[in-house]
């Protein structure tokens, strides 16, 4: 065990020294941070998501179609329980409960249910649902020809910060092992490091588990910083409990440090290395939620990003962070990663070289 944590020290004080890898790992994520943060803050933007539920009538579905011509609004219809239930979690804005048909047609009684801890944003919702509804009501000036109750409930505060934080997480654990480990393993394989490690008794196995291992422990460090930064700067609110949070991280860290030693397996030198690792992370970095739901892209476009690893990493990461959720919401998200573990790392021993001049031997053949 001395060797091995040896080894572990080596590769801390490495990972300490790279004033490269310290650049993309911490400090391009943390600018990513402070801009966007600067620029946003708190802001939660004026677009509305409007649950619809209740009795169906002729004034449920003409106000539906009224919201949904208006581009200032994104109409849901569903259950009452369920329209309530995405409302105190933030996934939508207002919601409008029709009540049952009424004698002599009369327009039935409508319940508008908002989050009261929007305060202004709140008020400026209901007014716009407000109008729309009296005027697909028919409504004269100075009578209101349909019965509105407003109803607040204490939902989530769920602010652009909450929301951005933990997709830059996602991406800096991507960048550190996908672009760090691959680059790194072809670094040793050109300075003749992992050759020298054949020869002596020190197993090829142990060496990557020391990388691995050191690479855990950077990536908990990061996300802790990460994470205090944009909480002292921007009131970053983390709702979860932190350790499925940190579950989330360790399973998403090993996702991607899978991929970078596999892409380190394919390359033969660093400049490939990197270019490979660009080209794995560049798509998933602007098509897996990082900046913005995935929920809200085209419909053709949604299931290409749910074949991303990275879509899964910031679903792992936001539904605890920014919701409050536990392991229950985010296992499926877990079990993908960890099969893209498995995945990553078959093809990894596959194709690892020695050196330049080796086909792929494999890591068990070292041992």
């Amino acid at each position: 065990m001395r060797p091995l944590w040896a080894i572990v020290k080596a590769n801390l004080k490495m990972n300490v020294r790279n004033r490269t890898a310290l650049f993309w790992n911490l400090a391009f994520p943390a600018i990513f941070i402070l801009i966007f943060g600067a620029v946003f803050g708190r802001d939660p933007g004026l677009d509305f998501d409007v649950g619809v539920a209740g009795a169906p009538s002729a004034l449920s579905e003409a106000t539906t179609a009224a919201l949904d011509a208006n581009d200032a609004f994104t109409v849901t219809g569903g259950a009452e329980a369920e329209e309530l239930d995405a409302l105190s979690e933030g996934d939508r804005d207002l919601v409008l409960v029709f009540g049952a048909p009424q004698p002599a047609d009369a327009p039935p009684p409508v319940t508008l249910y908002y989050d009261e801890t929007e305060g202004p944003n709140a008020q400026i919702a209901i007014g716009a649902v407000r109008q729309t509804l009296l005027a697909v009501a028919g409504g004269a000036a100075g009578r209101e020809p349909v019965t509105i109750a407003e109803r607040g409930i204490a939902a989530q505060d769920v602010s652009f910060i909450d929301f951005f934080v933990p997709g830059i997480l996602a991406m800096s654990l991507m960048n550190s092992g996908v672009i760090g480990l691959s680059t790194a393993f072809v670094i040793y394989r050109e300075r003749g490091i992992l050759r020298r490690i054949k020869v002596t008794p020190f197993p090829l196995t142990s060496f990557i588990l020391a990388r691995v291992l050191s690479q855990l422990i950077v990536a908990v460090a990061q996300s802790l910083i990460l994470v205090g930064l944009a909480r002292l700067l921007f009131g970053l609110d983390v709702r979860g409990n932190p350790l499925v949070i940190l579950l989330a991280i360790l399973v998403g860290a090993l996702a991607f440090l899978a991929i970078g030693f596999a892409i380190s397996g394919f390359a033969r030198n660093a400049e490939t290395a990197a270019s490979y690792a660009n080209l794995v992370t560049f798509p998933m970095l602007f098509l897996s939620g990082v900046f913005f739901s995935i929920d809200r892209a085209p419909t053709w476009l949604r299931p290409v990003t749910r074949v991303l690893p990275l879509a899964y990493l910031v679903d792992a990461l936001r539904e605890p962070m920014t919701r409050g959720r536990g392991f229950d919401a985010i296992w499926v998200d877990l079990l993908v990663l960890a099969a893209t573990f498995a995945v990553a790392m078959a093809i990894a021993v596959r194709f690892f070289r020695w050196d330049a001049a080796d086909g792929g031997a494999g890591v068990a053949a070292a041992d």
